[in-house]
């Protein structure tokens, strides 16, 4: 049987038509096809409805999500004519960029038997030749995963769809994105890996969203868990050089095809967000300097990036400028070397005075400097050094600094430093309450302990201080 007997190009040849190589190191987003609900966060921030063609150019992989529905899953635009998606498509692919069909999403009903491959394949291949997508990423998550014959129908499809591009010269991508404790040799998603050994082209995993779980390792005689702020950069490190290896109770998966998975921010995923930028760069340094660098980073989601929190404040594209300087490729050249030694100085009740060193290196001058506070711009600078007014009395802020060049390009962040503002009387620790929005820095009493809140949120009963460690901090 041909599956693509049926299957009719949906416009003439055009910039959607061509499958971009994936650039040896890359940051993919996610896009959302649906309407923001407002308030639709975990933190009760709102996510953003923007095009495809608002995603900036760093992100050199889009995943549209989703695939899915009843029998065999689709796809049509929320918002747009196909033709309109596919002209947005086209944009994406015309600057070299990639658009995948994300299969499946947390709330994805797909259940596909024995048979239904070369339907499956002929409805992957219509979606391509009408929309321009260069690639499919599986998302299957909980029942999904093994429900009826998914392990392997849907890897016989996309053996199928790839092999089918490639007989037209083209290059076809397959990815995944599950959720990490499921990447075990006994897991669901090794069927999936072991089935499209040599066809898949990357594997993002989501680190996220798991809170305790994560990887014991010997060499620290410790569990490094998903959750533990502290020991963040170890958790990146060891697990992610746990999957190269095949070690420490997971399967393996080559460098050159992984990707580490994480939240936009705080209202994308439950846990998971890195606060310290500085603990991902590290983490790829340490895995560079094993000889093991990975492909790049993947996010949920674009949206989310450019969304709001809850009291209306822009995220403002924060993780993928936190992250850019990851990135390889693009004409724009390397960027520019990030300050070092960041530092407060004095400190009053409504101030912080902060210091760095300026970078060495570099293909242009630094022109200026940006201060991030707590991940939000404050201040815009010419000079190494800063002073952050207006604060409150008694609080804590957290700070990072970048530089900018006169070629408009921004570094990598700096490391990070916390400062304490002065007076504030005595903390006021009242008993923790169910149901009760807790601001950054507010302090509460449970169980006979003291806590101070480190992520603005509303507190539910999965969430007490002495559980939820990324959330509230021992004082």
């Amino acid at each position: 049987m041909n599956p693509y007997a049926n299957t009719a190009r949906g416009a003439q040849p055009d910039d959607a038509a061509a499958m971009p190589q994936l650039p040896q190191r890359f940051i993919m987003a996610f896009w959302h096809n649906w309407a923001s609900g407002g308030g639709d966060g975990y933190q009760r921030g709102t996510s953003a409805d923007i095009p495809l063609t608002d995603i900036p150019e760093d992100y050199a992989v889009v995943a549209v999500a989703f695939m899915k529905g009843a029998g065999i899953p689709t796809f049509q635009p929320y918002n747009l004519s196909d033709d309109a998606f596919r002209a947005q498509v086209a944009e994406l692919n015309r600057q070299g960029r990639a658009v995948l069909i994300s299969l499946g999403g947390a709330d994805a009903h797909i259940e596909l038997h024995a048979g239904q491959e070369d339907a499956l394949a002929g409805e992957i291949v219509r979606l391509v030749e009408r929309y321009g997508f260069d690639g499919l990423d599986i998302d299957l998550e909980q029942s999904a995963i093994t429900a009826a014959d998914n392990q392997t129908v849907i890897p016989a499809a996309l053996k199928m769809v790839k092999d089918h591009y490639a007989a037209q010269g083209r290059h076809f991508i397959v990815s995944m994105a599950p959720e990490f404790p499921y990447l075990k040799p006994d897991g669901h998603y090794a069927a999936y890996i072991a089935a499209l050994e040599g066809y898949y082209d990357f594997i993002a995993p989501q680190y996220y969203n798991q809170g305790g779980d994560g990887v014991w390792v010997d060499e620290l005689n410790m569990w490094l868990s998903q959750d533990n702020e502290e020991r963040k950069e170890d958790f990146l490190y060891y697990l992610t050089d746990s999957l190269i290896h095949g070690t420490r109770g997971y399967l393996r998966i080559p460098a050159d095809k992984l990707a580490i998975g994480l939240p936009a921010n705080v209202d994308a995923a439950a846990t998971g967000f890195v606060r310290d930028p500085s603990a991902v760069y590290n983490a790829f340094r340490r895995l560079e300097e094993a000889g093991n660098p990975i492909r790049g980073l993947m996010t949920w989601s674009a949206n989310w990036d450019a969304g709001r929190d809850a009291a209306g404040q822009s995220y403002d594209w924060g993780f993928i400028r936190d992250y850019a300087g990851l990135a390889e490729g693009g004409d724009g050249g390397e960027r520019p070397p990030a300050p070092t030694a960041l530092r407060a100085g004095e400190i009053g009740e409504d101030f912080v005075a902060l210091a760095w060193d300026a970078p060495v290196g570099g293909d242009f001058p630094i022109v200026q400097y940006r201060v991030y506070r707590d991940g939000q711009q404050v201040g815009l600078t010419t000079v190494d050094a800063f002073r952050d007014v207006g604060l409150r009395p008694g609080n804590d802020y957290l700070y990072q600094v970048t530089a900018l060049d006169d070629a408009g390009r921004e570094s990598a962040p700096s490391n990070s430093v916390r400062a304490r503002t002065e007076g504030g009387g005595e903390p006021d620790f009242p008993e923790w309450q169910n149901g009760i929005q807790y601001q950054v820095g507010e302090g509460v009493s449970y169980l006979g302990k003291r806590y101070r809140c480190l992520q603005a949120h509303v507190s539910n009963p999965g969430w007490t201080p002495d559980a939820a460690i990324t959330l509230w901090q021992l004082v």
